[in-house]
């Protein structure tokens, strides 16, 4: 059984980089920072806004939640301590 190994040429073969038109050629960063600018100012007028009596509601609504949060701390908050100070009449 013989194997026929194959040479391959040796020789080097130089690549050659195309070249880039100045159409190629990336845009400057003040280029993209005005696409950039322009792109948003058209998101931002797609937004739908709220209106007025929306935005009251949701305010009252956050406020209201919050007060609620805040009580609901409170009192958790009093009945441990009140929990903790009465173990430590037991314990002392």
């Amino acid at each position: 059984m013989a194997e026929k190994l194959e040479k391959k040429d040796t020789k080097a073969v130089a690549k050659v980089a195309p070249k880039k038109d100045k159409k190629d050629k990336k845009p400057s960063i003040f280029q993209r920072m005005g696409k950039w600018f322009r792109d948003m100012i058209g998101e931002i007028k797609r937004i739908t806004w709220p209106t007025i009596p929306q935005t009251l509601k949701n305010t009252l609504i956050v406020i209201v939640v919050v007060l609620v949060v805040g009580l609901y701390i409170w009192v958790l908050d009093a009945i441990l301590s009140y929990g903790i100070s009465f173990l430590r009449t037991l314990v002392s």
